[in-house]
């Protein structure tokens, strides 16, 4: 492990415990406020102007607290928004526990951060080039802090897509779809709203896809194998050989041992491991608990077989049918 990976391991614990969780507590406590409160609603929007020009600073901060979409009187929203809350919750928990609290809770809260100095950035070359005044403000200075909650959320999908991209999510409960695949379609989204949006919205896209780039630039080794890697690979593969039959019964030696059928040295599934022999392998590396002390590993559910993998390939590893 490099010493990036080193450090966030070490300190995983840090941060804020279940922020997924309270990100949710924030989104539902802004669509509350939405609805009961339109006017203090209004007044915790990140809008370029108000923020920038009329010095209302508390904006970078409260905007966390907006909705990600309007629902309006739509049945059909207020019965989809809890369900999309939820498969956030889940995409949240389940990134948590990959990355680590630490990891998470940088990669969450330094989109926020990216997001406001993109507005600030965005706002002092407006108000440079003399664009910022009430007779020309453009659409884009006040609705592009409407909708930020959207992009934040959109990020963290972008990151889970990546981590978990064989997994199977079912749209409508019907439509199964894979999460790489809904990856491509939230890239082409943000494509879509950078081209049509102003000068804030495209920032704000930008922002919002970097911080998946500086994660990904940071964790690199986790996702790019090494030629090391490669040639480990490749060599696991040559020497395996799969079993042509299944393991004869248990047979027990005089002094009450396990005798193993055939050679003494080979031991098959179920048996254990005699000592001196690694607990836990990786089916792509090969490396072991005992090579690599620091590495986790667990046993993939979509493989035909008990194969093990370290935690550099659980994720990234091809599905052995």
């Amino acid at each position: 492990m490099n010493k990036t990976t080193k450090f966030l391991k070490k300190h995983e614990d840090f941060g804020i415990p279940y922020l997924y969780f309270v990100i949710m507590i924030c989104t539902v406590f802004g669509y509350i406020l939405r609805y009961a409160a339109p006017e203090a609603y209004s007044s915790m929007l990140l809008i370029p102007y108000n923020a920038i020009v009329k010095q209302e600073y508390w904006r970078f901060f409260t905007w966390i607290f907006t909705v990600p979409y309007e629902i309006g009187g739509s049945l059909w929203m207020m019965i989809i928004l809890p369900i999309n809350l939820y498969f956030y919750y889940s995409i949240g928990r389940r990134l948590e526990m990959y990355w680590g609290r630490l990891m998470y809770n940088l990669y969450v809260i330094g989109g926020f951060v990216l997001i406001d100095i993109f507005v600030i950035l965005g706002g002092v070359l407006k108000y440079n080039l003399g664009l910022f005044n009430t007779g020309i403000l453009s659409v884009d200075d006040v609705y592009a802090g409407v909708d930020i909650m959207r992009f934040v959320y959109m990020s963290i999908f972008l990151a889970f897509t990546v981590v978990g991209g064989d997994g199977i999510v079912y749209m409508y409960f019907i439509i199964p779809l894979k999460m790489k695949w809904l990856g491509y379609i939230d890239l082409i989204i943000l494509l879509y709203y950078f081209i049509i949006g102003g000068l804030f919205t495209k920032l704000i896209v930008v922002a919002s896809i970097l911080n998946y780039f500086i994660y990904f630039f940071i964790n690199k080794k986790r996702y790019i194998p090494s030629p090391s890697d490669l040639k480990r690979k490749r060599q696991f593969k040559s020497s395996y050989k799969p079993k042509s039959s299944k393991p004869k019964d248990i047979k027990y030696n005089s002094d009450g041992t396990i005798k193993f059928p055939g050679s003494s040295k080979i031991i098959p599934p179920g048996y254990g491991n005699p000592e001196g022999i690694s607990v836990h392998k990786c089916a792509v590396c090969g490396r072991t608990e005992v090579s690599n002390p620091n590495l986790e590993f667990r046993f993939c559910s979509k493989c035909n077989g008990n194969y093990e993998y370290c935690s550099d390939h659980l994720y990234t590893h091809e599905h052995i049918q």
